[in-house]
Formats: structure tokens, sequence, C-alpha cells
């Protein structure tokens, strides 16, 4: 495709272009990227049996283009038949000259639109980023190519999930295994717990602190479960040692966990005539996970 392209001033109105045409449907006018308008074409004629009808021209515009308007001005022709020449028909050379030379017209600007086409693709293929990004698409596709051949080797992959699926019935209330689990750490206040794939848990952990108890009136402390309990139906085992707490000659009892709910239970502790001071104790428990 042939083009010119301008800046406008705020004054010219007129923009002269010259590559040859063979009618004013062939020349496209854009502003800033659009179509034009409020515009005309005047052509240069190339004389009455010329080849190609004109051979440049100008577009004028009704009102000058700005300074902030760049205007194109290009050629656009149609891969078409011109004239459509009929069996004992005269063939005037003048007409086939013309048709000829519209092929010859397409065929330039397809050689150009084909050149800029090449140019281009060598300027981005010559750039480092382009070799890398080549090299990454060619190890992509050998990574593909592996993992086809790995899957072809396979078989069917169907016979295989079917397999699978047989299997993981059949062991169904045989084999349990944990699924999710956390450490104790400061973060999690010192408490664990060992989740199944059955849904059973086991969870547990150490309190640390000072509990004072005695003189005939008993202390309650609250736990908190870390993963919910499905019921109330699990099982609780706590152990609090009298090498854990100052104060007293063993006058003091333990109760067992109070005040079940599926996210927290009580430990309550009795004492009589002396107090005592608690700083540690250690509870696990376990049943079936919400």
């Amino acid at each position: 495709m042939q083009k010119v392209s301008y800046m406008g001033n705020g004054e010219t109105t007129e923009f002269a272009f010259n590559f040859p045409y063979f009618e004013n449907s062939n020349i496209i006018v854009t502003k800033n990227g659009n179509t034009a308008t409020g515009y005309e074409i005047i052509g240069n004629p190339g004389g009455l049996d010329a080849d190609i009808p004109y051979i440049g021209g100008k577009v004028v515009f009704e009102t000058a283009p700005t300074a902030l308007d760049s205007i194109t001005i290009a050629r656009q022709l149609p891969l078409s038949r011109v004239t459509d020449y009929q069996p004992l028909e005269k063939i005037s050379p003048t007409t086939l000259n013309q048709d000829m030379n519209y092929m010859m017209e397409i065929l330039k600007d397809l050689q150009d639109e084909f050149e800029t086409l090449q140019t281009q693709y060598s300027e981005i293929a010559n750039k480092e980023s382009t070799a890398v990004l080549l090299a990454k698409m060619q190890e992509i596709h050998n990574e593909i190519t592996a993992v086809s051949a790995q899957i072809s080797a396979l078989g069917d992959v169907s016979q295989i999930r079917n397999d699978i699926t047989t299997l993981n019935t059949r062991t169904t209330g045989m084999l349990d295994y944990v699924i999710e689990s956390q450490t104790p750490t400061a973060e999690n206040n010192y408490t664990w717990f060992r989740k199944y794939k059955s849904g059973w848990i086991e969870q547990g952990g150490v309190w640390t602190g000072t509990w004072v108890v005695g003189n005939g009136i008993s202390g309650t402390k609250t736990i908190n479960i870390p993963v919910a309990m499905n019921d109330t139906d699990y099982m609780v085992f706590v152990e609090m040692s009298k090498g854990n707490s100052t104060g007293g000659d063993q006058m003091w009892s333990f109760h067992e966990p109070q005040s079940l709910t599926t996210t927290s239970f009580s430990i309550v502790v009795g004492g009589y005539n002396n107090s005592r001071t608690i700083t540690r104790f250690v509870w696990q428990l376990s049943g079936v996970a919400a």
C-alpha cells in the first residue's frame, strides 16, 4: 500500500500525493487514525489514452486540520477484475493496458507490504529478547513432547482412574491416614492435632500460667479446642501433676472434665484448707471431628 503522511498546522487545507490511482474510491484518507470527513479528492489526469487514469492528486479539506491532527493519504486497490472481456468483441488497447496496469499496481502494493513485513520480522528476530522467547518456546515444546510420550506409555488413562476408584472402594474402612495436622508452637498456644481421612481426630495442648485454687474454693479453667468436634461424645485426658504446683500439702482435688461442648471443655480443681498455685497441665482428646 502506497501512502503519505502529514501533520496539520491550522492553515493548510491541501495535501498532495504522487502515486497513481484509477478512481477516487482507491484513495483512503484518515485523520488521527480514523476515517476523515469533509474533504474532496482532486486527481491529476494522466491523459486521454493514459494507461492509468490519474498520476497523483491532492486532498482538499473544507476546514484546515489543526496542529494536533495527523493526516494519512493511502492507496487501496481492491483485488478484483476491472474489465470483463466478452467473446467476439473488439479489445481496446487502452482498456487492456489499463487492466494490466491495474494488476501490476496491485502486485506492487503486495510486494511493498511483503517487504515491510519482512523488514519488521527481521528486526524482531534479531532482538535478544526474541531469541530468549524462541528458546523458551522450544523448551516448552520439548517438555510437552516428553509428557505426551509418558502419557502414551501409560495407555488408557481412564482404566487407571477406574482401578484407583475400585481400590479406594475396596479399602474403605481398612486403611486410615493423616490428612491434616498441626504441631504445637507459641503462635497456636502450644496446641496440636492429627486429623485422619475417616474423620477421626486426636488433639491436645499444654497450659502454663498462674492458677491459684484452695481455701475451700474450687477453680475452673475452660479449654478451647483447636478443631471443632462433631459432638460431645469424645474422650478427654488431663494430666495435672502436683509437682507443677506450689503451696499446701495435698489439700486439693482434680475433677473430671466438665461442660463439654463441640468447641471447648472445662477443668475443675477443688481446694481445701490451703491455697495452691498450679503452673502447668497437659490435655488430650480424641473423637470425630465436625
